[in-house]
Order: structure tokens, then sequence, then C-alpha cells
């Protein structure tokens, strides 16, 4: 009887497990985009508080970001984690001329292909990042920020 309850119990916890770490995967991507936000709009740019230097990750957001520093310039590509695993690479790019400030998405390939990560990019709120257009951004995955940013 054992046998059979867990047989039938352990591949259910592990599902829930794994759709746990995709909820909070989507929530840290989404508190992420906000914090970003609030920093441009608060100081009006991606600088440090003496408008000197690009501003630190640290600075910005306390979602865990994994970099090879530990506190990552904004304009190093860092990534968001899920399941242990680096899933989303995100990248802030200061305005320059008339094309605004924008958050930069893409997949961290390597951990893209199976597992968390696959059902972290495939979620349809991730999907909306990496596929969001920013006018003068010839690339996809380029959200802007601003008072005008959409949090999927």
């Amino acid at each position: 009887i054992l046998g059979i309850l867990a047989s039938v119990a352990i591949p259910r916890l592990a599902g829930t497990r794994d759709d746990a770490e995709i909820s909070a995967a989507v929530a840290n991507l989404r508190t992420l985009v906000s914090d970003a936000n609030v920093y441009y709009v608060t100081k009006g740019d991606l600088k440090d508080s003496g408008g000197t230097n690009d501003a630190k990750w640290s600075a910005i957001t306390s979602v865990s970001l994994a970099s090879s520093t530990t506190d990552p310039a904004v304009t190093t590509e860092v990534n968001l984690k899920a399941g242990g695993k680096e899933c989303i690479g995100v990248q802030l790019v200061e305005k320059a001329g008339t094309t605004p400030a924008y958050i930069k998405f893409t997949k961290v390939t390597a951990n893209t292909g199976s597992g968390v990560c696959k059902a972290v990019v495939d979620s349809a709120s991730v999907k909306a990042y990496l596929e969001a257009k920013t006018p003068g951004v010839t690339d996809a995955g380029a959200m802007p920020i601003g008072s005008t940013t959409k949090i999927f």
C-alpha cells in the first residue's frame, strides 16, 4: 500500500516543486522590472547617486541575480535563476539619443532546452518579456523602462 501511495505522490510532489520554481522566477522577473522602473523614474537615469558611474544591480533590486561578480554593473548582463540554473539574461541599457532606456531580456541557451528553465521561458509572461519591442531597438526582448512600462 505504501509503495502504491509513494508511486502516485512522489511525481505529483516533484511537479508541484517545479510549478513553484516557475512561479517564483516569473515573480522575480516582474519584481526586477518594477524595481528597475522605480529606480529609473526616481533617478532619471541609470547612474549611481553621484551621477558619474553606472548604478549597481544591488542598488536597484534585491532580486537574487547570478553574475561573475557579486555586485555587477548595470551595463553587465546578469542572469535570473530558476531551479538553481541561470535561465534568463537581463541587461539594462541607458537612454541614447531618441532611443529610451530599456531592459534587454535573453534566454540562457545552455539551460533553456529542458527542465525548469524551459518551462520558465515557455511561460506566457516570460515570453512577453523575451518578445518585447522598443522603438529604435532592432532586437526582440527589449522593454523600455520609465513611466510607460507595462509589466507582464
